[in-house]
């Protein structure tokens, strides 16, 4: 199997994975009442607003840079806030100026969010 089918299998599992997940997840917050939750309305200095930051950031290696399509792909750990297993994946970059900043075999924090069944990395910074 080559690269692009192997990827495009990636993705295809993830879409099929993520659908279910994101219908509940939806669903869970709907209940809130727009309200936000308590940890992210913990003041700055505050352990639990540390704690509430970092959830949403997945740490991951960079394999692959691909400048011209302003895309990276990445090993993973588990996406915790798209509930997706940890794997190796092509996100694109919201801010497409970032991509200079990155190389092969780079350790990354990043943020990704589904933009329209895209996945884009909205926040990303070295982990070294």
């Amino acid at each position: 199997m080559n690269h692009t089918t192997t990827t495009l299998a990636a993705l295809t599992l993830a879409c099929s994975l993520l659908s279910p997940a994101l219908a509940q997840n939806h669903a869970d917050h709907a209940s809130h009442g727009g309200a936000a939750p308590a940890a992210a309305a913990a003041p700055a200095s505050s352990p639990m607003a540390a704690t509430a930051a970092d959830a949403v950031m997945t740490a991951g290696e960079i394999t692959r840079v691909d400048k011209r399509a302003s895309k990276l792909t990445i090993r993973h750990e588990e996406i915790k806030n798209l509930d997706m297993p940890p794997m190796t994946m092509v996100f694109g970059l919201k801010d497409a100026t970032q991509i200079a900043q990155f190389n092969a075999g780079d350790k990354v924090r990043f943020h990704v969010q589904d933009e329209g069944g895209s996945l884009m990395i909205t926040r990303i910074e070295r982990a070294d």
